[in-house]
């Protein structure tokens, strides 16, 4: 059977896991180790990553590859959390990484480290069941929570508190000698929490809280060996909390070593105390999930060894039309130009070079263009710009974004030349980028009205001519008058020239 592995480099330890494709085409778990480091520790006291934790990491990493040997697995990455950024010299550190243990390390941006863990979890045969009607997901890192939240099933929103395990530790090692600090953390974290609950939830109730954090899980199974589901009732979770915030010296948890003595895992607890007290939900999960879990799960699924439980790609849509409603866009032009364009990019097939994943970066593109309305007609290019660089999208990279965000710059402004966008764009993702924004002015166009007078559509290729064959009861001057200079550009990008062709 063919086996996966994955190395995640965190803020507190170095974790290897192993697993194998069942016949069913599904992942089993076989192995794992995990070993502490100081780097969180290096990163808060020195800003960098020194040369003793350097040495024990690769010492770390090199008997982690000696057991993916040992177990033959051909398929591994090797990922880190994009906390390690925050060490200055962390470029340095992943150089001697390659050189001495031959490993190349991919740090991983905020929104790739979330939706990797997401995978794994999604994957999981009880997660259905735990976001059918409404949950949140709280994904708690070292620097960061991710906060998504589930309705009826489907990926509505998500959201990055800066405030993680360190940041609560760095907020404690400042006021720890005041007597209220304790009080006074509360406060700083539950406002965090209100805040997110009155800018993204508004009146909707949450039925489920999924708490993914490695440490949290552990501590979990040590208070309740016996747990079904790794699922806890309000009360039961009250009492696993109330215990470990009565300890004045706490202890990190972790699956092969259990307690690691004087690390201070007090922030932890905090963060869950102001969950259980800020949401106030009756059923809470523990699922044991780790984006370590997540980087085999994405491998597996990429390589097709596996069979997923999730469309992602429909995740992606409902969370752009979600932030599309937030900022009061017209939804039935949208849905025509998302329709359109896939016509457009199925119609020209190869002649686009497009893939099935640009085709869901049009799609995002479409409905994300006009978002910045909301906040000027004037300047709506550069505010859908701003809004889609800071919106998270799980399941889209940080560079899909911003590749989404200039499509939407560009179609009210000046289009920037390769030279000024070579330090963000390989030549071919800005290629992309100006073959996206072709089919947005075109499908535009076809739309300029925003009254959808093209109900009937249907387009062939003939030739160097993509021919749009429409009926409208209502007259489509306004369009065609408009439509040769978007034609134009979108000739100049593929080539072909689109024409409209009235029934």
């Amino acid at each position: 059977m063919k086996k996966f592995a994955s190395i995640y480099i965190g803020t507190y330890e170095v974790t290897l896991k192993i697993y194998q494709v069942t016949r069913e085409k599904a992942l089993k778990h076989i192995d794992t180790l995990q070993q502490g480091t100081d780097i969180a520790s290096d990163i808060d006291h020195y800003g960098k990553i020194t040369f003793e934790t350097e040495n024990t990491l690769c010492e770390i990493l090199s008997n982690m590859k000696e057991t993916i040997d040992t177990y033959k697995v051909t398929d591994f990455d090797v990922c880190s959390g994009y906390a390690i950024r925050n060490a200055s010299n962390y470029l340095f550190v992943l150089d001697q990484i390659k050189k001495k243990t031959g490993l190349t390390v991919r740090v991983l941006s905020n929104s790739e480290q979330r939706f990797t863990t997401y995978v794994a979890l999604s994957n999981l045969e009880d997660f259905s069941s735990t976001v059918s009607t409404s949950a949140l997901l709280c994904d708690i890192g070292g620097y960061s929570i991710q906060l998504t939240y589930f309705k009826n099933g489907a990926l509505e929103n998500t959201q990055q508190l800066p405030l993680g395990i360190v940041r609560v530790s760095e907020y404690l090692a400042k006021i720890s000698s005041s007597l209220d600090y304790r009080e006074q953390i509360n406060e700083m974290i539950d406002k965090e929490f209100e805040g997110f609950i009155h800018e993204y939830l508004h009146e909707d109730t949450i039925q489920n809280i999924i708490i993914v954090n490695d440490q949290a899980f552990h501590s979990v199974k040590r208070f309740y060996p016996n747990l079904t589901y790794n699922k806890l009732k309000k009360s039961y979770v009250e009492k696993f909390i109330s215990e470990y915030t009565k300890k004045s010296n706490f202890s990190v948890i972790t699956a092969n070593t259990g307690f690691i003595e004087n690390s201070n895992i007090q922030p932890l607890f905090f963060i869950l105390s102001s969950i259980y007290r800020v949401f106030n939900e009756e059923n809470f999960y523990f699922p044991g999930i780790t984006i370590t879990d997540g980087i085999v799960y994405r491998n597996a699924l990429q390589k097709k060894a596996i069979t997923p439980l999730r469309d992602y790609d429909e995740d992606v849509i409902t969370a752009a039309y979600y932030i599309e409603k937030r900022y009061g866009s017209y939804e039935p032009h949208l849905k025509v130009l998302e329709q359109l364009g896939v016509e457009i990019i199925n119609t020209l097939k190869k002649e686009s070079g497009l893939s099935p994943r640009d085709t869901l970066l049009y799609r995002v593109s479409a409905i994300l263009h006009d978002c910045g309305k909301y906040i000027s007609l004037a300047h709506s290019g550069e505010n859908s710009y701003t809004i889609i660089n800071s919106s998270e999208i799980l399941g889209l990279t940080h560079k899909e974004r911003e590749m989404i965000a200039y499509v939407a710059l560009f179609n009210r402004n000046p289009i920037l030349p390769y030279d000024e966008l070579a330090d963000r764009f390989t030549e071919e993702e800005y290629i992309k980028i100006l073959k996206l924004l072709a089919i947005l002015r075109v499908t535009n166009a076809l739309d300029r009205s925003h009254r959808q007078k093209f109900k009937k559509v249907k387009m062939t290729l003939s030739g160097r001519k993509l021919l749009i064959k429409t009926s409208s009861e209502a007259s489509i001057s306004l369009e065609k008058g408009l439509f040769s200079e978007k034609a134009d550009f979108f000739e100049e990008i593929f080539n072909i020239r689109p024409v409209i062709k009235e029934k």
